[in-house]
């Protein structure tokens, strides 16, 4: 699969030939060509990606506001891999 992050652009040559020649033409030349075809891959912004699939914090009911009950963490994998 194509992934901007590892690997921006690809490049290749195709070349295309005609096997069906016809015989009266056989002296005008070899009936293929090349080409370079370039391709630019470009970035999707995707999600985050958490360290875990589930968290389960439990919290009282008469826990005061703005009490830290837990944390996560996770990458942004579009800024090589920063913490989240």
């Amino acid at each position: 699969p194509l992934d901007f992050e590892t690997k921006k652009a690809y490049t290749f040559k195709v070349e295309a030939s005609n096997l069906h020649l016809d015989h009266r033409f056989h002296s005008a030349g070899p009936f293929k060509d090349t080409a370079t075809v370039k391709i630019s891959v470009l970035d999707v912004d995707e999600p985050p990606v958490f360290s875990k699939p589930l968290y389960t914090m439990e919290v009282y009911e008469d826990t005061p506001v703005g009490t830290i009950i837990g944390a996560v963490t996770a990458q942004d994998l579009d800024v090589g891999s920063s913490a989240v």
